[in-house]
């Protein structure tokens, strides 16, 4: 059997520069290496490539404060994520999860507010591929996991999706209201992920997936990310690798281990999952899932191969006039 540490994991969202620019501000990520989402931890944990998720919050949500918001984030990581190199092709992708560098990114918006005033085209050709539609709470798109009587997507938000679709882009469906959910799973005609997410079925809350909805991804070929994030693994609020490891057990039992991935959510929350407290402890749970009966081959696809196949995919799908 391959060594715990030794399979090559692609994080399907990490809340890196949130964490960042919350606790080490106006310094390089080459000089934090006790960072929550440090490059040495990274290389600890064999984290070959992560989704960097590019947050705007709630409160900036509008039109004279969202699209400022994103922009500040766009030169936050051109001055201080410098050494952590944006993927921008299939090669890059393979170079990056093959080899023996340093990590690499990809890239995501989390809240797509802004979009609304930032050209989405521009986005593209920085390197982004997957856009989440809301956070929590209601923007100017639709309404987000947290939102009480829940509506659909707004006139603004069904433009915006069918923009997206045509540019290429992937769907982030995590966040979501079921209302906007279900709607957007019926109009966007593109890849659907939900790259950082609990199960229902352990930790029944708004903000996990259902059954239904977790089908509704993985027949279109998209990937769910579990989360190590104690609030979306256990209704306690409290949570352990042997939970996160044990969820991730049942997800590739009950629907199969080609569409199910890590999705950290690293960098975004305070509670610790005791024992998966960052990237460094990742071969613990490769080794949690070697336990409990599941082979190398699994084990490498849930730890990175789903992530790369879907993200060749979309690399290859980007129209050539972006």
């Amino acid at each position: 059997m391959t060594s715990p540490s030794r399979f090559p994991v692609i994080d399907g969202h990490v809340d890196m520069i949130y964490d960042l620019v919350r606790h080490h501000p106006d310094k390089p990520l080459e000089d934090l290496p006790d960072a929550w989402c440090s490059l040495p931890r990274l290389t600890a944990g064999n984290a070959k490539i992560i989704v960097s998720a590019f947050y705007c919050q709630d409160g900036c949500n509008g039109p004279m404060t969202a699209a400022e918001n994103l922009r500040s984030l766009l030169r936050y990581a051109d001055e201080y994520l410098k050494a952590l190199p944006t993927i921008r092709t299939r090669q890059e992708l393979a170079a990056c999860f093959e080899g023996t560098g340093n990590a690499g990114a990809l890239l995501l918006l989390e809240n797509a507010d802004p979009l609304l005033e930032f050209d989405p085209e521009v986005l593209k050709r920085r390197g982004f591929l997957i856009v989440g539609l809301t956070h929590a709470g209601r923007n100017r798109i639709g309404c987000g996991n947290k939102v009480e009587n829940p509506t659909g997507l707004s006139e603004a938000g069904r433009s915006l999706v069918t923009r997206l679709d045509r540019l290429g882009f992937a769907l982030d469906l995590a966040h979501l209201s079921e209302p906007c959910f279900r709607e957007t799973v019926d109009i966007f005609a593109g890849p659907l992920v939900s790259t950082h997410t609990g199960i229902r079925a352990f930790c029944d809350t708004p903000r996990n997936l259902s059954d239904r909805q977790i089908r509704a991804i993985l027949d279109r070929d998209g990937m769910i990310g579990l989360a190590a994030y104690p609030g979306m693994l256990s209704t306690a609020g409290e949570a352990c690798i042997d939970d996160y490891s044990r969820q991730l057990d049942w997800l590739i039992r009950k629907y199969g281990p080609w569409g199910i991935g890590i999705g950290s959510d690293f960098g975004g929350f305070d509670t610790m999952c005791r024992g998966l407290e960052d990237h460094s402890a990742l071969p613990r749970v490769a080794g949690l899932l070697a336990a409990a009966g599941h082979s190398d081959q699994v084990i490498a696809a849930v730890f990175g191969e789903n992530w790369s196949r879907f993200f060749s995919r979309l690399l290859d799908s980007t129209p050539v006039n972006i």
